[in-house]
C-alpha cells in the first residue's frame, strides 16, 4: 500500500521550494535584503552610541546649507537637540525629496528630519514619530493678483518634485472645477520660485513656512487664500522598529516638556523669529495627534 520514496522523488518538490523562495525574495516577502533588518535597531544604536540622521539641504527655513556650506534650519537644530537628549553621537546624511525615504529603507539613515509630511502613502514605506510641526499648503503668487484658491483654476502652478503638494493641489483645483490642473514640477523649491519670478508659472505651492523661507519673505509676493491641505511634519523612522520609535518620541516629548523645543521654535517661527508663522500654523503638543 505504501511505496518507499527515494531521494529522487523529492527533486521536483525541492526545485519548487527553491523557485518559491527566490520568488518571495524578489517580491520582498522573504527575508529582508538588509542583514540588520531582523535586529532590534534600538539595541544596535545603543551599542553603537551614534546615529545617522538624514537631513535635507534645499528647503529653507526647515533645512538648507549656510554660507559656509553647513546644514542649518529648524530641522537641523531639532535633530541636534534630539541626539543630545538621547546621549548619542550623530552624523548628518544629505537627503532630498527623492532619497529621504529610501535612505531609511536602505539602512543609510536611522532617522530623517527633512520637512516630511506624514501621509498614508509614506506610512506604507516607513514609520513616523509624533508630529513635531503643524503647517498647511497655500499658493505663493505676485502680490495683489489673486485673492483665493479658485483664482488659480486654469493657471500654471509650480511644485517641487517629490512633494505631496503635487497631488494635493491637483485634487483641490479639481474640486473647484478645474478638469485638468496645469501642474509644473521642478527639481527644487528654489527653481519653483525662480519660475514664478520669471513669469513661467502663475503660482508656486508648498507649505506656508517653506514658501516664506524660499522666497525670503519677498514683499512682491504673498501666500494667497486659505490652507487647502494641512501638513503634519514627522520624523521618518525605519519600519517595524517600535523600541527605537518609542525612544525618539520620548526624547521629543522631553524637549517639549523642558522648554527646549519652544526655544528652537521661537528662534525660527515665533513672533520675533526669522520666519514668524501665522497663528493657524505652528507647533502643537507632539502627543496630540
Amino acid at each position: 500500500m505504501f511505496r518507499r520514496l527515494h531521494a529522487s522523488s523529492f527533486a521536483p518538490l525541492a526545485s519548487f521550494v527553491a523557485v518559491l523562495a527566490v520568488s518571495l525574495l524578489a517580491l520582498g516577502l522573504g527575508r529582508p535584503a538588509l542583514a540588520g533588518s531582523w535586529e532590534n535597531l534600538d539595541e544596535v544604536i545603543q551599542k553603537r552610541g551614534a546615529i545617522a540622521i538624514g537631513i535635507g539641504y534645499s528647503t529653507p527655513p526647515m533645512n538648507y546649507l549656510d554660507d559656509q556650506g553647513q546644514h542649518a534650519g529648524f530641522d537641523v537644530d531639532l535633530a541636534k537637540a534630539l541626539a543630545e537628549r538621547m546621549h548619542l553621537r550623530y552624523t548628518v546624511v544629505k537627503v532630498n525629496n527623492k532619497t529621504r525615504i529610501t535612505s531609511l529603507s536602505g539602512g543609510e539613515t536611522d532617522m530623517v528630519l527633512s520637512n516630511m509630511n506624514r501621509t498614508m502613502s509614506r506610512a506604507r514605506q516607513i514609520d513616523f514619530s509624533d508630529t513635531y510641526l503643524l503647517d498647511g499648503k497655500r499658493i505663493l503668487a505676485p502680490k495683489g493678483q489673486h485673492r483665493e484658491l479658485k483664482d488659480f483654476v486654469g493657471k500654471r502652478i509650480a511644485v517641487c518634485q517629490g512633494s505631496n503638494a503635487q497631488q494635493a493641489v491637483a485634487e483641490a483645483l479639481k474640486a473647484l472645477g478645474d478638469p485638468s490642473p496645469r501642474i509644473m514640477s521642478f527639481q527644487t523649491d528654489s527653481e519653483c520660485f525662480l519660475a514664478l519670478k520669471a513669469g513661467k508659472v502663475d503660482g508656486y505651492t508648498n507649505d506656508t513656512v517653506i514658501l516664506a523661507g524660499v522666497s525670503g519673505n519677498d514683499p512682491a509676493f504673498e501666500a494667497v487664500g486659505e490652507v487647502y491641505s494641512p501638513t503634519y511634519y514627522g520624523i521618518g523612522l525605519p519600519q517595524n522598529q517600535s523600541a527605537w520609535r518609542y525612544r525618539v518620541n520620548a526624547a521629543l516629548r522631553s524637549l517639549v516638556m523642558d522648554g527646549t523645543y519652544q526655544r528652537i521654535y521661537d528662534a525660527w517661527f515665533g513672533p520675533k523669529g526669522r520666519y514668524p508663522l501665522p497663528p493657524a500654523s505652528g507647533k502643537l503638543p507632539v502627543w496630540a495627534d
